[in-house]
């Protein structure tokens, strides 16, 4: 049962095509009604009446439902396609049997078989298929070929051509022998060659030009539903991918923004409550030292508010705020200068423009470097240096260098392992195919070197 798994023509354009194409053999067949009905020649005796028509007619219109049928069901298997093929032919073959002399109608027949052949075999498969019915083609033109023959000697009442072994009566009669004329036998094999060869050659040429057609019409429909399906599932899987990409960029920004608050404003509000035990405390045995304790509460609730306005503008879509590069970096030290009275020493050498995402990863870069100077470095100087280098080599790519340095106590970066703060920074530095380097020997100097891809000076 295998073998014979079965599954839906896949092609509705071509199942209408095969659908024409056994009209066009039926009307071979029977004609249209009213046209009268055509005759058959079988066993040399002429069948031209209804009666002796009717038993044709019927054995060729249930062989064509048969045929006609099987195009809405395609084997899946090798040995089905094989069993469904013989099938076709042996059908094929029982019509022109039936027929008899005249094997016109077949031609449709054979051009179905081509077509189904496409959907259900690779390229040796159908090409074999398509030869086959090509070879068996003339054999439907020798009948109708041999009838224009007569017809033409005919019409050229016998007098410019002599068929070998005829000889015409006085009165009108044909006398049949054995004894060729070698001068008309070559007489008519000229006259074979230069009518009923040419025009066979002609319907050869022809049949095989559609046969190519269709195999070719067949072919552009199957790469562009296999085209149309591999084009779906990549998007499937791009959807996929960009359905995790944004799933894993939201968890990383989530634990960004959950390690800044926690560093900053955690740190904050759990030092300002000590800070409202020991004032709790202290009002009943030192109202002075609870009044320094109320003052200490109330400048950590301020840095508490400032870092939490922070936070909301880091989470701004747009940190530039639709403002220059340049722009935007000088309001950043501006705020910087007020929040902590140091005015930041800015160089800017930018000569060329760069993408957003450059600009806005320099900016955040800057902007974290601000926010640990302001909160541990006890700095008293800041520099900030924007520049765009490139090698010496012409058509070298240019790279953005962004370095921000400052005199305080530095760190150790060993013992810094919490927090967002210069992971984050590396991060993003990375991301861009870029690197970010820390020296902490006096003070601290970060430094971040971005190539600009596509970019040349």
């Amino acid at each position: 049962m295998k073998a014979l798994s079965l599954h839906p023509h896949p092609f509705r354009l071509l199942l209408h095509l095969e659908w024409i194409l056994l009209g066009l053999s039926a009307f071979k067949l029977f004609g249209f009604p009213g046209w009268g009905r055509p005759v058959f020649w079988n066993n040399g005796e002429i069948y031209s009446t209804i009666a002796t028509q009717t038993p044709q007619m019927l054995g060729f219109a249930i062989l064509l439902a048969v045929f006609g049928a099987m195009g809405l069901w395609l084997p899946t298997v090798r040995w089905g396609k094989l069993l469904y093929l013989a099938i076709a032919f042996t059908l094929i073959g029982t019509i022109a049997q039936i027929q008899g002399w005249g094997l016109e109608s077949l031609s449709p027949l054979l051009i179905v078989v081509v077509l189904r052949s496409c959907l259900l075999f690779g390229q040796v498969g159908k090409w074999t298929i398509a030869g086959l019915a090509w070879l068996v083609y003339p054999f439907t033109l020798a009948p109708f070929l041999a009838l224009w023959v007569v017809v033409q000697l005919a019409k050229d009442n016998l007098e410019s051509v002599t068929i070998p072994g005829l000889t015409i009566l006085p009165d009108g009669g044909a006398r049949l022998n054995l004894s060729f004329n070698p001068e008309q036998v070559q007489q008519f094999a000229t006259y074979m060659q230069n009518t009923m060869l040419y025009y066979l050659a002609d319907a050869l040429l022809s049949f095989g030009l559609i046969l190519i057609f269709v195999m070719l019409l067949v072919n552009s429909l199957v790469n562009e539903r296999q085209g149309r399906r591999k084009l779906a599932l990549a998007h499937a899987q791009l959807y996929q991918y960009s359905v995790r990409i944004e799933d894993h960029a939201t968890l990383q920004e989530r634990t960004r923004i959950a390690r800044e608050i926690h560093d900053s404003l955690g740190h904050l509000l759990t030092a300002q409550s000590v800070v409202l035990e020991n004032t709790a405390l202290s009002l009943k045995t030192n109202s002075q030292e609870a009044t320094a304790f109320l003052e200490d509460s109330k400048r950590l609730g301020a840095e508490a508010r400032r870092e939490l306005r922070q936070a909301i503008l880091m989470l701004r879509s747009d940190p530039l705020k639709g403002k220059p590069f340049e722009t935007a970096i000088a309001d950043l030290t501006t705020e910087f200068s007020h929040t902590t009275g140091i005015e930041p020493i800015l160089e800017i050498n930018l000569p060329i423009q760069f993408p957003d995402r450059y600009q806005v990863a320099i900016y955040r870069i800057l902007e974290e470097a601000l926010t640990n100077i302001q909160k541990h470095s006890e700095a008293t100087q800041v520099t900030i240096k924007l520049a765009i280098q490139a090698e010496a080599t012409d058509g070298a790519t240019p790279t953005l260098s962004a370095q921000i340095a400052d005199n305080g106590k530095g760190f150790s970066l060993h013992q810094n392992q919490t927090g967002f703060g210069l992971q984050g920074m590396k991060e993003r530095a990375e991301s861009l195919g870029g690197t970010l380097q820390i020296a902490t020997e006096s003070g601290c100097r970060v430094t971040v070197s971005l190539p600009l891809l596509g970019a040349t000076l």
